[in-house]
């Protein structure tokens, strides 16, 4: 029998990221008792409350390995460690994507710089931690020599562990095994091969046992995301057909089905709840119909006890991005931290109409308003939130490097907004910025402009 292991990625979904400190707490210390080779947590980004709710969790898990992703700079790699270095068995995750368009759009690399970067940022990790993982980020759309010259590069940096992600969730067992194969004979046998199976088509399970038959050594699993393999869907594959693949694991099967139930309740249950309509929430989410001194009170039940000022911001942008629909309670707690963590703003979105298609270069054209003046850009790019960032700085007049770009959902259903991260590098800080929108690509320019009044607020003052 050849033992295989699972790393829980519970943690960095979109419903995990809107919890609660406590509710994070307490869904680590569940997952530990699984009997999981590491339960992973995302790249720091709100310093003070990340740093805290980190070197809490390293008290909490103690069966496995708290693992913490560093972002694109040495700097984040020191950052990253301070936070988890404490842990019972700590853990260094180095992620960079691997497909020349993201390399271009995230990380602003060439493919032959960015393989000097990833050996960097390995090197850096390893000089810290024993323990350092490299993600091979969206290897399903990347070109495979270079994608194998990307695990070397990280291998002979010092990463004893590599990860294989599916991003998009479309590849085919076959697809997946021969990845796993080719992956192998790159790295040898002792180093750990794990796969992050996507879940776009339904079939992560079955590109999972076909992985695992490749010759993987670990699966990456999450509760409670339909993007992602369910640890309760390799939990079944185990009993029913564990002893026929020849595999062993010490993932705690008899408990997985009863986790699944606990994280659900714990982090979605309680955020995803509506109230009716004209009636106030207690933390639970907001009617359609409420407005004024119901919108007021919705905020403050949350938590947030806000001065005049920055409830104007927060009622402002719930109005704006509500659009007349319910929201659910991590939905409007996302719209509040987006409006109240602002500086006075110097440029204010007027409006923006962007093109983009499969057969057309991407274009926006973007309106700023400058105390009273109105300023406009029209760019072209390599996508069309890429288009919408050149136009800013088209009417700014200046380029600033970006030192990370997230997205993610809010919530998981068809009307989910989005919530953006974008940081800017100027003058040797870095300025982060948040945006909240329906709209996706409103929630990306909202992001930038944050971070940019914060550039042009410190810059004044």
């Amino acid at each position: 029998m050849r033992s295989i292991s699972f790393s829980d990625q519970t943690l960095l979904t979109p419903a995990a990221r809107s919890a609660g400190f406590r509710q994070k707490l307490e869904a680590a210390r569940k997952l530990d008792h699984l009997g999981l080779n590491a339960v992973e947590m995302p790249r720091l980004t709100d310093q003070e409350a990340d740093m805290l709710l980190m070197r809490s969790l390293c008290g909490t898990v103690k069966r496995g390995a708290l693992a913490c992703q560093t972002g694109l700079t040495v700097d984040s790699v020191a950052r990253a460690w301070d936070a988890v270095k404490n842990a019972a068995q700590p853990r260094l995750i180095v992620n960079m994507p691997l497909t020349a368009a993201q390399l271009e759009y995230i990380c602003h690399l060439k493919p032959p710089k960015a393989l000097e970067r990833i050996g960097e940022l390995v090197a850096a990790a390893k000089k810290l931690c024993d323990d350092v993982e490299f993600v091979c980020g969206d290897i399903t759309r990347a070109e495979l020599p270079y994608a194998l010259d990307a695990v070397k590069a990280a291998l002979n940096a010092g990463a004893g562990r590599i990860t294989l992600e599916d991003a998009a969730g479309l590849s085919l067992p076959e697809e997946i095994a021969a990845l796993v194969k080719a992956a192998r004979e790159a790295a040898g046998p002792d180093v750990v091969i794990s796969v992050r199976c996507g879940n776009e088509l339904g079939m992560a399970i079955s590109c999972a046992a076909a992985a695992l038959q490749a010759g993987a050594d670990e699966i990456k699993t999450a509760y409670n995301d339909e993007t992602s393999l369910s640890a309760a869907g390799m939990a079944r594959l185990l009993r029913a057909r564990g002893a026929d693949l020849g595999l062993e694991s010490a993932l705690d099967i008899t408990r997985v089905d009863r986790t699944a139930g606990e994280l659900e309740a714990l982090l979605t249950a309680a955020p995803g709840r509506v109230i009716p309509a004209g009636a106030a929430p207690k933390g639970n989410g907001l009617s359609a119909e409420a407005t004024g001194e119901a919108l007021v009170k919705a905020i403050r039940d949350l938590g947030y006890d806000l001065d005049e000022d920055d409830m104007s911001h927060a009622k402002e942008a719930v109005e704006r991005e509500s659009r007349g629909r319910a929201l659910s309670r991590a939905e409007l707690e996302a719209i509040v931290l987006a409006a109240v963590r602002q500086v006075p703003p110097t440029y204010r979105l007027k409006n923006y109409l962007v093109n983009s298609g499969n057969t057309i270069t991407p274009s926006a054209h973007v309106t700023l308003d400058k105390r009273g003046e109105a300023l406009t850009g029209l760019c072209a790019g390599d996508g069309p939130i890429d288009a919408a960032f050149r136009a800013i700085e088209q009417i700014i007049g200046r380029h600033f490097e970006m030192d990370d770009f997230q997205i993610a959902a809010v919530t998981q259903n068809r009307e989910a907004m989005g919530d953006a991260l974008v940081k800017l590098r100027h003058g040797g800080k870095v300025y982060a910025g948040k945006g909240i929108s329906s709209d996706i690509i409103g929630a990306a320019i909202r992001a930038y402009l944050n971070a940019l009044n914060k550039i042009a607020y410190e810059e004044k003052n």
